[in-house]
């Protein structure tokens, strides 16, 4: 995705040997037309930053009086707790990053409102500083060996390095087929590594140093009356949105069905913008006729629906891929297709994104009223979070897929794989729930959402739910608050109850009522009747659950192209070579997800993972 990218050398000087590695690390990275970008080379340092311009925005720069080097990338909206000089709005960010470094060497990242990769380069005293913001959504991954340090937003401008190892980290690939995504730091390639969110990495007497400067810290939780705590989020949010969209000449807000999305252009609707909404999925699916509901309520000028279509799920799968380097099934590559319908420009466009909302925000945690507990021993933890990955759907007819020996390390990596991330989490509150929050913000959220989302490669892609005030207010709500998004239903019920009563597209009531159980109980009934119908039929015939926007099992057994481009490459010999897989094991899943079975994701995992060795690997 745009971003910054770079490297330092560690011990000796090559001013032209730095330069062949940036720019072919720029080459690799350089994989859309609108993306604009700059280098700054030195004989110890290379330094790059790719994007879509953004109004004459300054994004790296380089101070001869100072002999410092700076860059950024994402976005900063504003900066904290400082002087008056360096608190005043400006274009020129680069620079002004140099000057807050130069004060405060050692809390830049805390001194930035916004969603960012920054780093700064003294050249005067061979020092660096490369750092994050507290969610790291925006990747940022690097490369360490005994000679060079590199960093990029994408781990293929790695492959510029002659001494990068294609090395498979068999951990991560365990990771990927037992959870459905890597956790952690890890990646597809061994050393390859993913930076944590609220990290700090500094280059000093010739070596790289790791700092964590922020983690969840849950104390007391605040007594605030629900009142209270509506009037603080809604004057929080109302300056967070205006940030967002300030300098855009259009504005473009994908519409679901759910409460995010709602809130968020409501607010951007206050703010005295005519933003461009879009809902995208199955005509007159649950997610279209809420959303249309929420555009009337608000009376937009601007709603769009775009039916999305089953081919481009082989369409764009090869470059849903490339972009996301294989670490998410192949299902999102249908979303590409929905951009491309937007039609609006991408340089003038700001995009507001709702995707990290619920478990950053004011509730949908990841947790139930059942982990509300401090005393549970640690394996109890750790089945509960097997439960909640995809523990159930993991079994022998899964692993029966790959070969013997790799299907024994995954069966053995599932637990221990959890745990050594887990412990990582214990220290952030006594209480369970808490500690599982934020193991699910952090990887779920933080690894793979943040890979499902393809338009930060294509817009000016903003975050207004992943913000610092924010997440400071939603760390101090009780969690009865959290459970069934409490705290955000009387948020729409006490301001904006014009949207309360437009259903919401969880519970398929408004938010004043709440769904019977009989109809709970006859939804089940129904949905078990088409799974067993499109069973019985031997998948001849689809029954499309309206209440999903995407139908990805039953449009690959509809659309020929998609069955045929999933099928001709997971049965090539090509992909049996590698000797990951068990033949039998892959042509029954296959006829499994051909004669009525839901196994569409499993299959789009093998496809990401073999798209990804053919692109990264063998190439």
């Amino acid at each position: 995705m745009p971003g910054i990218f770079g490297l330092i050398r560690k011990r000796d000087t090559d001013r032209e040997e730095n330069r062949l590695m940036i720019e072919g690390m720029l080459s690799r990275l350089s994989h859309n037309t609108n993306y604009t970008s700059d280098l700054h080379l030195n004989d110890w340092f290379a330094l790059g930053q790719i994007s879509i311009p953004f109004a004459g925005e300054q994004k790296l720069t380089f101070d001869k009086e100072m002999d410092c080097a700076a860059a950024f990338s994402g976005f900063i909206y504003g900066w904290k707790d400082m002087t008056a000089e360096l608190t005043a709005p400006t274009k020129q960010k680069a620079a002004r990053l140099i000057a807050i470094y130069r004060k405060y060497p050692e809390s830049l990242p805390e001194k930035i409102d916004g969603s960012f990769n920054i780093a700064v380069f003294d050249n005067k005293n061979r020092t660096a500083v490369i750092c994050n913001d507290r969610f790291g959504h925006r990747q940022l991954y690097y490369f360490e060996d005994d000679k060079y340090f590199l960093f990029s937003t994408e781990i293929k401008a790695f492959l510029a390095c002659p001494s990068f190892p294609r090395d498979i980290d068999m951990h991560g690939v365990a990771n990927f087929f037992n959870y459905g995504y890597p956790l952690g730091d890890k990646t597809f390639f061994k050393q390859a590594k993913y930076l944590r969110g609220g990290h700090i990495v500094r280059f000093e007497h010739f070596q790289i140093a790791f700092k964590k400067y922020w983690d969840y810290n849950y104390g007391e939780a605040s007594n605030q009356t629900i009142p209270e705590f509506v009037e603080e989020m809604d004057v929080l949010f109302r300056d967070i949105i205006r940030k967002r969209i300030d300098g855009a000449e259009q504005i473009a807000i994908p519409l679901s069905g759910g409460l995010d999305s709602r809130f968020i252009l409501s607010h951007t609707v206050q703010a005295g913008k005519e933003p461009h909404a879009f809902t995208h999925g199955k005509k007159n699916c649950l997610d279209h006729k809420v959303a249309r509901q929420v555009a009337q309520t608000l009376n937009l000028k601007h709603y769009g629906f775009i039916e999305m279509q089953p081919y481009w799920l082989a369409e764009f799968a090869e470059k849903f891929v490339f972009l996301s380097e294989g670490m998410n099934n192949a299902g999102p590559a249908a979303l590409l297709g929905v951009s491309r319908e937007y039609n609006l420009p991408p340089k003038s466009t700001a995009f507001i994104n709702g995707i990290f909302g619920g478990p950053t925000n004011f509730g949908s945690p990841y947790f139930r009223s059942e982990d509300i507990v401090r005393d549970i021993a640690f394996e109890k933890k750790l089945q509960n979070l097997r439960r909640s990955l995809w523990g159930d759907l993991v079994g022998e007819e899964h692993y029966g897929m790959f070969s013997e020996n790799v299907a024994a390390f995954f069966r053995d990596d599932y637990l221990p794989g959890i745990a050594d991330e887990f412990r990582l989490q214990e220290s952030v509150s006594e209480w369970f729930c808490n500690q599982k929050d934020v193991f699910f913000i952090k990887n779920r959220l933080g690894r793979h959402m943040n890979l499902v989302d393809c338009n930060r490669f294509i817009w000016h892609d903003h975050f207004p739910l992943a913000d610092d005030t924010l997440l400071d207010f939603f760390i101090k709500i009780p969690v009865r608050l959290k459970l069934s998004r409490t705290l955000m239903t009387e948020y729409f019920k006490i301001k904006l109850p014009d949207l309360a009563k437009v259903p919401y597209q969880a519970t398929g009531v408004d938010l004043y009522s709440k769904p019977s159980l009989w109809k709970r109980k006859f939804r089940g009934y129904y949905e078990r009747f088409k799974h067993y119908g499109e069973r019985i039929t031997q998948g001849r015939v689809q029954f499309y659950n309206m209440r999903n926007y995407a139908h990805f099992s039953q449009w690959y057994r509809a659309d020929t192209r998609v069955r045929n481009y999933f099928e001709e490459i997971l049965l090539d010999e090509k992909t049996f070579r590698r000797g990951y897989y068990h033949r039998e094991g892959i042509q029954k899943m296959l006829d499994r997800q051909r004669k009525g079975g839901n196994a569409f994701f499993t299959i789009a995992d093998l496809l990401a993972f073999e798209l990804f060795n053919r692109l990264f690997i063998d190439r």
